[in-house]
C-alpha cells in the first residue's frame, strides 16, 4: 500500500510540474462557472446545482482522458515504463497509484466550486443533501471516467490515441444510449438504456441515490482497472 500511494504521490505533483493540470483546471472551472452564472440565477431558476453537475458529467468525458492519457503513454515513449517495473513494484500497485494521483487532481479540481455555495445561500434555500448527492455523483462517474483512460493510456504510446479512445468509447456510449434504442427492440434497447451514463448521473443531480447507478459505476472502475493490470501484464511476458 505505501508504494501505491507513493506513486499516487508523485503523479499528483506531477500533475503541477508542468501547465498541463493547471490548464485542465482552468477549462473545468471557466466552463461549470460560466454554466452556474448563466443558469442558476436564470429567472424563476432554483437554487441548485443541478445544471453544473449535469454539464460536468459531459466535461467529464473531455477532461478525464486529458487528465490521464499520458500515465502510461508517456512513459511508453520515453523508455520509463521499463525502468519502473524493474523496481519492487507490481503492476496492481503502478496502476492504482496512478488511477488514485488522477483521482486527487479531479478532487482539487471540484473543491473551488464550493465557492458556489454561498452564493446560493443569497439566492434561495439549498438542498444540501441534493448538492451532496451531485458531487457523490461526479466522483462516481469521474472514478469510471479516469479508469477507462487509464486503460486507454496503456495500449498506446501515443498520447493523442489514448485520449481519443477514451473520449469517443463515453460520447458513442452515452450518444448511442440515446438514439439506438428507438431503433432496436426488446431486450437491446432495455440493455443500451440501462448502460447510458448521461441518465445515470441525472438521477445523482435531482437528489436521487439509486444503489444500483452506484454499482453501475463503482463496476466500471473495478472492470477496467482490472483490465489495465492484465495489459501490463501481457506486456510484461512479451
Amino acid at each position: 500500500m505505501s508504494r501505491t500511494l507513493t506513486i499516487a504521490g508523485r503523479e499528483l505533483r506531477a500533475y503541477f510540474l508542468s501547465p498541463g493540470g493547471y490548464i485542465i483546471i482552468a477549462l473545468f472551472l471557466l466552463i461549470s462557472g460560466a454554466i452556474f452564472s448563466l443558469v442558476v440565477f436564470g429567472e424563476g431558476e432554483l437554487a441548485s446545482l443541478r445544471a453544473v453537475f449535469s454539464g460536468g458529467t459531459w466535461l467529464l468525458a473531455f477532461i478525464a482522458p486529458a487528465v490521464t492519457m499520458r500515465l502510461f503513454s508517456e512513459e511508453y515513449r520515453l523508455g520509463t515504463y521499463e525502468a519502473l517495473m524493474t523496481a519492487p513494484v507490481r503492476e496492481r500497485e503502478v496502476v492504482l497509484g496512478k488511477f488514485l494521483g488522477a483521482l486527487g487532481l479531479l478532487v482539487l479540481m471540484l473543491v473551488p466550486t464550493l465557492i458556489y455555495l454561498p452564493a446560493l445561500e443569497l439566492h434561495g434555500r439549498p438542498d444540501y443533501g441534493e448538492i451532496l448527492c451531485g458531487y457523490l455523483g461526479l466522483l462516481l462517474a469521474g472514478s469510471a471516467y479516469l479508469a477507462s483512460g487509464i486503460l486507454a493510456s496503456t495500449l498506446t504510446s501515443s498520447q493523442p490515441v489514448a485520449f481519443l479512445m477514451a473520449m469517443f468509447f463515453w460520447l458513442t456510449l452515452g450518444l448511442g444510449a440515446k438514439l439506438l434504442p428507438a431503433l432496436l427492440g426488446e431486450p437491446l434497447s432495455a440493455i443500451l438504456f440501462a448502460l447510458d451514463p448521461q441518465l445515470r448521473l441525472s438521477d445523482f443531480t435531482i437528489g436521487l441515490l439509486d444503489t444500483s447507478n452506484v454499482v453501475f459505476f463503482l463496476t466500471l472502475t473495478v472492470l477496467f482497472i482490472s483490465i489495465s493490470i492484465f495489459a501490463l501484464q501481457v506486456r510484461r511476458w512479451r
